[in-house]
């Protein structure tokens, strides 16, 4: 089937918009891209799609947040899998610390193909700057000349639509990816600092998730439970939040590369990072915890100073050697990687 969408990227005084045709048996994940392609965007950053207010389907690299609304894409959903009619509404959120809402209405469907499984047909409007939070952009983007005011140089014309280089994009997109970001797991051994016993994991993990969920994985292994803030430290410096919501190739790690995940800046526990291993293709699971030694952390206990009394009081509910693989497991999975196939009735 084809279906004719009519899309709109919301939040300008001026009209931002793009008429495409796209097959229903495109891969779903590609449609979203596609989509964020049609509005000049480069697909660097996580997405979500969100159908008829009812359903949301998350893109890779990104958590579930509410378990009875959200699941995530199937590699092997394609457009068809959402039973779309005319009339129906989509929102396409991209780069959720930008924010970019891109509003997709089924216009017309047909029972025929159409040549291509996804054509802009036309358009209007220069369409979003990445990197660059949406309400900026009134600002930074002027038809006529750059704002003086703005503290960087933009030479963008709101204006702006070209047909063919849009159309090229997409066309040549997939192949570009392919070559860009070859499929990686990578073997981390992690270690916390600061504590006289051994406390470690061995962690098998895919490169097509974000680096704040990296972060979470750790955690969770070290038996923390996500209630405090974390941060990624390479060197001196830590990642900003716009950095944290890429994937793991943005940190283009190599064998032997070192860096720190910083968890619950009151407590301060240091969890120091080294890449033992760099596999081509991904692992069978998208995280996993190969092994590991020592209980890990206890939240809110006031960091490593107190830990010796923690675990030498015979009162306590700890056993500093204890190290459960199944359950920590079970947790990452539950907690990050869960999909959900259904909306709740309740």
């Amino acid at each position: 089937m084809g279906i004719s969408f009519s899309v709109y990227l919301d939040g300008f005084k001026k009209d931002i918009t793009r008429e495409i045709n796209v097959n229903d048996n495109l891969n779903l994940q590609t449609f979203c891209e596609y989509m964020i392609l049609s509005m000049n965007g480069e697909c660097k950053h996580l997405y979500q799609l969100i159908i008829n207010d009812e359903f949301a389907y998350l893109g890779p690299g990104c958590c579930v947040f509410d378990f009875n609304f959200e699941e995530m894409m199937d590699e092997d959903l394609t457009v068809k899998d959402l039973y779309l009619e005319e009339g129906d509404e989509l929102l396409l959120n991209y780069d959720f610390r930008c924010d970019y809402d891109i509003y997709i209405k089924v216009e017309s469907t047909t029972d025929d193909i159409f040549n291509k499984d996804f054509e802009v047909i036309n358009g209007k409007g220069y369409g979003l700057l990445e990197g660059h939070h949406s309400f900026f952009l009134e600002d930074v983007v002027d038809s006529r000349k750059c704002n003086p005011n703005a503290y960087f140089d933009v030479k963008y014309n709101i204006l702006d639509f070209d047909l063919d280089k849009i159309n090229y994009n997409i066309d040549n997109y997939l192949t570009y990816k392919k070559e860009l970001v070859k499929p990686k797991h990578y073997l981390l051994n992690v270690s916390l600092l600061g504590f006289e016993k051994e406390i470690k994991r061995k962690i098998s993990i895919d490169s097509d998730i974000s680096i704040s969920t990296l972060c979470e994985a750790i955690i969770l292994s070290m038996s923390g439970d996500l209630e405090h803030c974390y941060g990624l430290k390479r060197g001196k410096e830590y990642l900003e939040d716009e950095e944290m919501s890429k994937d793991i190739n943005y940190l283009e790690l190599k064998e032997g590369q070192r860096f720190k995940v910083i968890y619950d800046y009151g407590d301060n526990w240091v969890f120091n990072v080294r890449v033992s291993k760099v596999i081509e293709d991904y692992g069978s699971k998208r995280c996993y915890v190969l092994s590991g030694k020592g209980y890990g952390i206890v939240e809110d206990c006031g960091g490593e100073y107190y830990l010796d009394r923690i675990f030498n009081d015979d009162d306590n509910d700890y056993n500093i050697d204890e190290f459960a693989l199944d359950e920590v497991n079970s947790t990452i999975d539950n907690r990050l990687f869960s999909i959900f196939n259904e909306v709740s009735d309740e």
